[in-house]
């Protein structure tokens, strides 16, 4: 070595000594060995002879000083990258720089072996990439697994970043329209890893794409890639950013949120005011300056598009609900036990039974919350089980019982069942086949209700009288002709002639 290396070498450990204070941190920052260090301190590898030996003095202060305890919390417990701890000491009262964090948290967490890559020049407009990534969150203070949907454009490096419960392919499409959206376009071919729901190699050269998603892409006029195996690099714009959405978006938040709707509006803000407006350590640009440039390359998007929407399987419950998302959405009660299909949409849903809509609902933003809607649960407090146990006994009396019960729904409403009891109680009395014939004879006059049918019981004509107590038991003819009724279709007169008959015999006794 030459006295001018060594001169140098000299000064650079004299001034990293100065600034550390630390003979070990000396050593981390420029690689010599303990033994040099101390050599040079005690001036004993001086270039000119005789140079007088270094006193070893505190170390300046620093502004940083005050923070240490805090800085090594930060980034040994909560894991913070050198970026979110200079935002959080800042944020109580730190005015230095980056620089002197940056040395700081490598002295207190070296950096990992940095690897070898190749760059890959990317066209604007020409690609864009996507992929899912598994992060453990913290929603509503349960802790559960989401998976990050991330939408990549190689050339400006913006992001489109948005969290969901599954990768399944509608959930897949519903995204892919939101990034779309927000682009404005799109680009005119869009990369994929080797995800079941997009495609696969299935054979040398030979690629098997998913046939629904192929119809998606045709749609919007755009064309799939997939990654070939072994080729890391070629998705790496998607992949490398993955890391960055765990330290930077989610840790930021402790990766706590109060519901999977504040985890997207957290990660849409991220992206916009963080991830999309830094300068990017590639391009040395802004994502989003770059982005303007791109956008004249985007294919636009198609002027008509299907709604996209989630489709889930679903079994109707005993309290007449199907669950989505730990909250339950109404249907009719008949439809109770059945197997249904969940089409969620983005700001609803609609609910199919055999294949046909029964009903829909706006989509609820909250958690375990039951939405009932009014109709669903007046038809439940009308069909409770004491209820068809009326109806199904009513329906036996005979033929004519379910177009009197039509008739009684519609005349009476809510109040039909409290004449199903007082029919079905005359039926115990009289017989269902004279009472079957009493509600034929009653429906012939539009009158339907308990005391119509009572009045044709005691030989008197129908009309609609305020309810009396229980009806005398008719004469041995009128009951024959009243069992007669429900399977005959006589003549009016037939019963006015028989009734005279009956009330002349009456007076001559």
């Amino acid at each position: 070595m030459t006295s001018g290396e060594r001169e140098a070498r000299r000064q650079r450990i004299l001034a990293a000594f100065q600034e550390t204070g630390s003979l070990k941190a000396t050593r981390r920052r420029l690689g010599h060995s303990l033994r040099t260090i101390r050599r040079v301190l005690r001036g004993l590898d001086a270039a000119t002879p005789g140079r007088p030996v270094p006193s070893r003095t505190q170390a300046r202060p620093s502004k940083l000083d005050p923070y240490r305890p805090m800085i090594r919390r930060l980034i040994l417990d909560d894991r913070l990258t050198a970026v979110l701890v200079l935002e959080e000491i800042r944020a109580v009262g730190y005015t230095g720089g980056y620089s002197a964090l940056k040395r700081f948290v490598r002295q207190v967490r070296p950096s990992p072996k940095v690897k070898v890559t190749i760059w890959v020049e990317h066209p604007p407009g020409a690609e864009g990439q996507v992929d899912w990534s598994p992060y453990r969150v913290t929603l509503g203070g349960e802790e559960q697994q989401v998976h990050a949907f991330s939408l990549v454009l190689p050339f400006s490096r913006w992001m489109f970043v948005r969290f969901a419960l599954d990768e399944q392919l509608d959930t897949l499409l519903r995204l892919h329209e939101d990034g779309f959206v927000e682009l404005g376009g799109h680009p005119v071919r869009m990369t994929y890893d080797n995800m079941t729901t997009v495609g696969r190699h299935i054979g040398e050269g030979d690629v098997w794409i998913n046939p629904r998603f192929e119809i998606y892409a045709k749609e919007h006029d755009f064309e799939v890639g997939l990654t070939r195996p072994g080729r890391p690099n070629d998705h790496a714009s998607v992949e490398r950013p993955m890391h960055y959405i765990e330290n930077n978006c989610l840790r930021r938040r402790r990766f706590r949120f109060d519901s999977l709707d504040d985890l997207n509006a957290h990660a849409a803000w991220w992206c916009r005011e963080v991830a999309n407006v830094r300068r990017h350590g590639t391009t040395r640009e802004r994502p989003v300056d770059r982005l303007e440039r791109e956008r004249a390359f985007f294919k636009p998007l198609a002027s008509v598009r299907p709604e996209v929407f989630r489709t889930l399987a679903r079994t109707v419950g005993s309290d007449f609900c199907v669950a989505v998302d730990t909250n339950r959405y109404s249907l009719s009660p008949r439809f109770a036990g059945c197997p249904a299909t969940v089409r969620l949409y983005a700001t609803r849903l609609e609910i199919l039974v055999e294949g046909a809509v029964v009903v829909g609902h706006t989509l609820c933003t909250g958690r375990y919350q039951r939405i009932l809607l009014p109709e669903h649960e007046e038809e439940f407090r009308r069909h409770t089980p004491s209820r068809r146990l009326l109806e199904q006994a009513f329906l036996r009396l005979g033929p004519s019982a379910p177009d009197y019960y039509e008739g009684l729904k519609v005349q009476r409403g809510g109040g039909a069942g409290y004449h199903l009891q007082r029919i079905l109680a005359l039926a115990d009395r009289h017989g269902a086949a004279v009472v079957a014939g009493a509600m034929a004879h009653a429906a012939r006059f539009g009158n339907f209700g308990a005391e119509a049918v009572a009045r044709v019981l005691t030989g008197k004509a129908p009309r609609t009288p305020t309810v009396t107590g229980d009806a005398p038991l008719p004469p041995e003819r009128v009951r024959l002709w009243l069992e007669g009724m429900d399977v005959e279709g006589r003549d009016l007169a037939d019963y006015d002639r028989l009734i005279g008959h009956e009330e002349d015999t009456d007076g001559k006794e």
